[in-house]
């Protein structure tokens, strides 16, 4: 048998070339473990994007070319969630353009469904509504929603500046009127005490901010849209007196010519109504003004 030498050279040769080969090595171990992850979540993502419609848009739905006259109608309105129980039974009401009409209840009463009605989130199981005398399924979805300005309980804040979360509404908005929409808002005041002003990032869901300064966020995304139905959730339900007064005064220059439909259990609330309605097991108890 042969022996072959190695040289002190040749082992130092060796040894730097494994030195080099480890790093490598444990980097693509690293990396494939990474990339199992990383399949893992582009497969939840692309499973989401494949998702149908949950509200599909009818062959020939017609587009909204102009502002709407904004009159809705539901007529013997009936829905529930997965075949379950009944949530609206035989909802039948009108309201007529630039009507503020005020929604009270107990929760659990239909009062959240029968804005995502309006919304198109859900279709009807019976009847219909009606947006200016023509069924809200006969339209495009997208532009039967851009004719309502949302605000929620809880609004939805992106980790971003205040500008532009204020823009969402309307992305292609100028800063003058962005500006314009927080003084409506009643926002502008504690905006430009903050260091950054317009440009201060709000944090993941606002937590930077309070409250009260959230949903004047919010409120400032409804002036600037302009859209000629307002929702509003229960608007003033986690905010102190002093803010409400605030925010109360700035719904009452948002609802200006606006057809509204307010929410909420609090009676101070809705006394801007003209028209209330009372639900209670998903049927209207109780009708004032209508």
């Amino acid at each position: 048998m042969q022996w072959q030498i190695l040289t002190l050279g040749d082992l130092l040769l060796v040894m730097g070339y494994l030195t080099q080969l480890y790093s490598p090595l444990k980097t693509m171990s690293k990396r494939m473990t990474d990339i199992q992850s990383w399949l893992a979540s582009a497969e939840r993502a692309f499973s989401l994007l494949d998702e149908g419609q949950d509200v599909p848009e009818r062959p020939g739905a017609r587009p909204i070319p102009h502002r709407p006259a904004a009159a809705l109608a539901f007529r013997e309105v009936s829905f529930a969630y997965l075949d379950r129980f009944p949530v609206l039974r035989d909802l039948s009401f009108e309201i007529e353009p630039h009507t503020r009409l005020g929604i009270a209840g107990l929760t659990g009463s239909g009062k959240t469904t029968l804005v995502s009605l309006l919304l198109r989130f859900y279709d009807p199981d019976s009847g219909q509504l009606l947006l200016d005398g023509r069924d809200l399924r006969d339209y495009k979805l997208a532009d039967l929603r851009n004719q309502y300005a949302l605000v929620l309980q809880e609004p939805v804040l992106f980790s971003a500046s205040i500008a532009e979360n204020i823009a969402y509404a309307r992305p292609d908005a100028s800063y003058e009127q962005i500006v314009a929409a927080a003084e409506a808002a009643s926002a502008r005041e504690f905006v430009t005490r903050l260091p950054d002003g317009f440009d201060t990032q709000v944090g993941e869901r606002g937590m930077r901010l309070s409250g009260g300064e959230r949903q004047r966020l919010a409120l400032a995304r409804a002036f600037l849209k302009d859209a000629p139905i307002l929702i509003l959730d229960e608007p003033t339900s986690s905010v102190d007196p002093r803010t409400e007064a605030m925010i109360i005064e700035a719904l009452e220059r948002l609802m200006r010519d606006r057809t509204t439909i307010l929410i909420s259990h609090r009676e101070s609330t809705l006394e801007p109504c003209d028209v209330r309605i009372q639900l209670e097991g998903g049927e209207i108890v109780a009708r004032a003004g209508i």
